[in-house]
This record gives structure tokens, sequence and C-alpha cells, in this order.
């Protein structure tokens, strides 16, 4: 399955004080959506006007994240209506669209390797958590603002104002990283690399989380600054904190949540910290080198080395797959995701010190022809700065697959500085 991703606002409901935009988040939308328009529309906005009301709110929002970035757009962003009635069908779609395989073959490969269990019903659980939240978005497909209109009627509120134009600006700042960088192409390119685009979505979230707390500065009036409290960007930090406090996350594995969240934290620290060493020139500078690497996102601030590759013999490639099987897809999951796992295996506040020793990876994924939903198995090898890194890295994995059945059980070893972690296509729990 693609990515996910999501998008701080304020909780529905009247905000009485200027505050209260910033401290309460919701979580929306999947990875496709690179910003999805979250805009509370003002009251009196229903009918044949609609559409050309939100053009001009559209209008007013870019010429301000014009004024804070410094940067044109080179074209004005266009905007439609999408019925609430279509939401679940767009969404049902654009979920699975992008996917290398059939979303059941997706899931299963995510639960053979370990990062979620079996969860019935699983697309349709991500369906409607994005479907209960999402009031719109923008697809680079399209170049498009998409509001839903009921939605964003059922949003308005005294501070309804202010709050649109907020996230109009979040999001219009991800339509003019659209413009610069092409971001259904690059995001397309990097399909083979939930490392990659985790890192460059942390790098889009971040830009527009952190002009969006810039036009908050902008917008309130100076006397109602004093408000705000303290940084408007270590308070959205603060509400990153808990993953599980996701609206609507009941019934979803952890994994999905804290993928949504991860961006908006991390990559909102790692433009804060490029912000203070140069401003808005120093975001720029990095636009001519991405990060390519969650590494990079986790820490902000410290220009990476030269990393350690697989070598062209220990990097898994797809091809022919013994035992009657065949390659459906393959991934590098990259640091973070490696962290995840190894705390999903017990292994606490250990999980992200050993998966520090991350330098690449790279996993393919296999079914049994027969029964390619049923049978799944994978090849995962992950390079590490040394072999005592590889160890402790296998060490702290095993536990997650020791209590499976030793048929189910994927075999977990180390060769120099090379972890290996492998499983026969086999027959998996049922959701």
């Amino acid at each position: 399955m693609p990515l996910l991703s999501c998008a701080p606002m304020c909780t529905p409901g009247p905000c009485d004080e200027v505050p209260e935009i910033i401290l309460y988040p919701r979580w929306p939308r999947p990875w496709w959506v690179v910003g999805a328009l979250l805009g509370i529309l003002a009251a009196g906005t229903a009918g044949a006007n609609e559409e050309a009301l939100l053009a001009g709110r559209v209008a007013t929002a870019q010429a301000l994240v014009e004024k804070i970035r410094g940067v044109a757009f080179r074209a004005p962003v266009a905007s439609a209506l999408l019925p609430e009635k279509e939401l679940d069908a767009v969404l049902g779609k654009k979920l699975v669209e992008d996917l290398p395989v059939p979303f059941e073959t997706y899931a299963s490969s995510l639960s053979a390797i370990g990062l979620i269990d079996p969860t019935p019903d699983l697309l349709l659980r991500l369906t409607r958590l994005y479907s209960r939240q999402v009031v719109g978005f923008y697809d680079p497909a399209e170049t498009k603002f998409y509001i839903v209109p009921e939605r964003s009627r059922d949003t308005a509120g005294p501070a309804g104002d202010l709050l649109e134009q907020l996230l109009l600006t979040h999001e219009l700042t991800h339509a003019l990283q659209d413009q610069r960088l092409g971001l259904e192409k690059r995001m397309k390119a990097l399909g083979d690399s939930t490392d990659a685009l985790l890192a460059l979505q942390a790098v889009l979230e971040g830009e527009a989380t952190v002009l969006m707390t810039e036009a908050l500065k902008e917008s309130v009036p100076g006397d109602a600054r004093e408000a705000l409290g303290g940084d408007p960007i270590e308070q959205i930090l603060d509400g990153l904190d808990d993953p599980g406090a996701v609206e609507g996350a009941e019934g979803v594995p952890d994994f999905f949540v804290k993928e949504l969240v991860f961006p908006y934290a991390a990559g909102t620290a790692w433009i804060k910290r490029k912000m203070a060493n140069g401003g808005w020139r120093a975001v720029d500078a990095a636009y001519r080198r991405l990060p390519s690497t969650t590494s990079e996102i986790l820490r902000p601030g410290v220009v990476p080395g030269p990393r350690k590759r697989l070598s062209a013999s220990d990097r898994p490639v797809p091809g022919p797959v013994p035992g009657g099987s065949a390659t459906t897809w393959y991934d590098t999951l990259g640091e973070w995701v490696l962290g995840i796992v190894l705390e999903r295996a017990g292994a606490g506040e250990a999980a992200r010190d050993a998966a520090a020793g991350w330098q690449d990876d790279r996993v393919v994924f296999f079914s049994s022809k027969e029964d390619p939903l049923d049978r799944v198995g994978f090849l995962w090898r992950i390079r590490a700065t040394s072999p005592t890194a590889a160890r402790r890295i296998a060490t702290l994995l095993s536990p997650l697959y020791s209590g499976r059945p030793i048929g189910q059980r994927p075999l977990v070893t180390t060769r120099g500085d090379v972890v290996e972690v492998s499983l026969t296509a086999v027959r998996l729990p049922a959701a």
C-alpha cells in the first residue's frame, strides 16, 4: 500500500481563542493527497456561488504563501467541489491505485514481515477513517484542489475565516512545491522505496507546517499575538507526540497511524532546524539535494556521511524464487520503519538506538503461485554500520517472530555487517 500521511487541523467546533487553532491536531488523508485541503469555509457559501467563492479564497491564500515564502507560483491553483456522496468511492480508489500488488497481498506482506497483525476488513477500516475526516484534497495529478462542500460547511465556526486561511496556506504550499518539484513524477519514481518517499514527505509536510505558523503570525493582529503563548511550531510538535490520540484510528494498525504522524513530527523539526540556520534560503538550498532517507530526517542539522550500501551479491532482486513461488513486489524500508519493527519486537527504548545502525536494506516479497493471497514469504537484507550493530539488530528482532509456529517463523541470521531475515512462502494466520 502507498504510504499514509496527514495534516494538522483544529478540532471542529467553535474556537474561542486563537491558540486553539494550533493546539488540537487531527489526522486526515492517505499519502497520495500531498496536501489535503482541510479548509474550513465560513458560513454562507452554499449554492452555485461556492465554486467562485472557493476560487477567491484560494487566490487570497496563494498571495499570502508567495509573500511569506518569497517564491511566486508559476500558475494559479485551480479548485473544484467534490460532493460528499462521491467521497468514499474516490478514497477507496486512491488508496489502492498505486499499489504494486492487490491490497490483500500487500497487507499479507506487511503481516508476514511483522509490521502489522492480520486485520479483518483493513481496507474498509482505512477508507472509513479517511472518509470521516477528509474535507478536501489537492491532487497533484490534476494540479487542482477538491473541496467537499458538505464537510466544509459543517466545520464552520467563529474562527472559521482565520482557520481557513491557515489551512489553505498549508495546502497551497504543497501546490507550490508541486510546481517547483513535480511531485507526481517524483513520488512515482520513489515507488519502490518507502524510506525515500517518507523522507520526501517529511520535507514537504514540514515546510507546509512551518509556513502555516508564519501565516498565523502574519494574520493575527498585533494586540492578539500575545495570546499565542510560546512558539506555535513547538505547540504543534507537542501535539504530535502521541499518535495514540489520532482521531478515528480505532481498529487501524498502529503502523499506519504512526506513518501518518511521522512526516509532520519529524519533518517540521527538520525544516525548523534549516530555518534556524538560514531561513527560507536554507530550505531552498535543501531543494537542490533533498533527503533520500529517513535517517537524514531523524537527524536535522547533521551532514550525512557516505552510506555503506548492500553489495550487488547481497542485494535481493526480483526474479525466480525457489519453491514454486513468484516475486510480488520489493521495497527499501529504511531506518524509521526498522525502528517500528524493533518496537513491535519488544525492544523498547533500544529500538531507535539499534535502528540507527541502519545503512541500507532491500526486501523482496513473494507468494505461492497456487495460493498468492494466503502463502507469503520474503527475503529482507539489512546492512548495518558494523558486525556488532548487525548482531544487535538481529538479536532485538528475533523475539518478534519467536511466538509463531516453527513453519511460519522467519529465520534471522547475520553475516558480517548484514542481517538477513527470510521466510519461505507459507500460509499465514487469518485476520
